[in-house]
């Protein structure tokens, strides 16, 4: 693996591709895993150093706790797309496997996340979800997810969505390029995703008496970013970083939901700006599902 310093060079210039074997062919140097190779494009805004000592330490410690059942670690998500803001986005990963955590390896890591929270504060925006190798893309197959600084035993969808942005702009910190072992996702299997993330959303936004989400401000505006992110995904058959597909969604999504997508995008959690009404994110869902289940 790379340095510290090179990763944070990756990190900052916000570029993420995965080493291939005419990239080592031409550098003279041998294929390895894990790798990291990086060329610079635009600048990202600056990544706080303690978010590249949390991936460093990740693909430090994981691999000892872990041992063989451990396949690959993999970054994803604004982190990787030239989106990541330091005041409100998420640390993604996926930790692959070859089988369920036993109960031993699951108390090990739980531990080893408690002691690095009190060293590391970007620990508590850490969503890490551990996934077995030959389940990726079944759903309600077993998983481990860390959120929320709690690790926890839980279900999978199957998510492909999240498959799909790694493929495209991930980071390799551990394990062999993710191309390698996810299976082939088509576009029924797109779209079926695509409806039930909306249902996910609706259902925190409408139908959940007793959802913990639906108020929250920010949850609000992921609400609406998501739903223009899957307006861009059902056109585009792509994966983009939520502030991308909201400037899309402008373009070409009737003028009626320019407004809304357009406060989404200023919305600074620093100062007091007017919270989303919940019937214009209603209609939007109402919108967003009529897109993908044309009548």
């Amino acid at each position: 693996m790379r340095s510290v310093r090179d990763l944070n060079l990756a990190l900052r210039t916000g570029f993420f591709a995965l080493r291939t074997e005419t990239d080592a062919i031409r550098a003279e140097t041998p294929l390895r895993a894990p790798s990291i190779a990086f060329r610079s494009t635009r600048a990202m805004p600056q990544t706080p150093t303690e978010v590249t000592t949390l991936l460093q330490r990740l693909a430090e410690r994981l691999p000892v706790i872990l041992g063989k059942n451990l396949l690959g670690i993999y970054a994803y998500g604004s982190l990787t797309q030239r989106a990541f803001n330091p005041k409100r986005s998420d640390v993604d990963c996926i930790v692959v496997t070859e089988r369920d955590l036993s109960d031993a390896q699951f108390r090990r890591l739980k531990a080893w996340l408690a002691r690095e929270s009190k060293l590391n504060p970007w620990i508590a925006r850490l969503q890490a979800t551990f996934l077995i190798k030959n389940e990726i893309l079944t759903m309600d197959s077993r998983a481990c997810l860390y959120q929320f600084g709690q690790l926890k035993r839980s279900g999978s969808d199957g998510n492909p969505i999240i498959w799909m942005n790694v493929l495209k702009s991930g980071l390799v910190l551990f394990g062999p390029p993710p191309d390698s072992f996810v299976p082939e996702i088509t576009s029924d299997i797109l779209f079926q995703a695509l409806r039930r993330e909306v249902g996910y959303i609706r259902e925190e936004i409408s139908e959940k008496p007793e959802s913990e989400w639906r108020d929250v401000p920010s949850y609000r505006i992921y609400a609406v970013l998501t739903l223009c992110r899957i307006l861009y995904s059902f056109n585009r058959r792509a994966i983009v970083s939520k502030q991308r597909a909201a400037a899309w969604s402008i373009k070409h999504a009737p003028q009626e939901w320019h407004d809304l997508i357009r406060q989404a995008l200023s919305y600074d959690d620093s100062i007091h700006t007017a919270n989303i009404p919940l019937f214009r994110i209603e209609q939007f869902i109402g919108f967003v599902e009529a897109q993908l289940n044309p009548v």
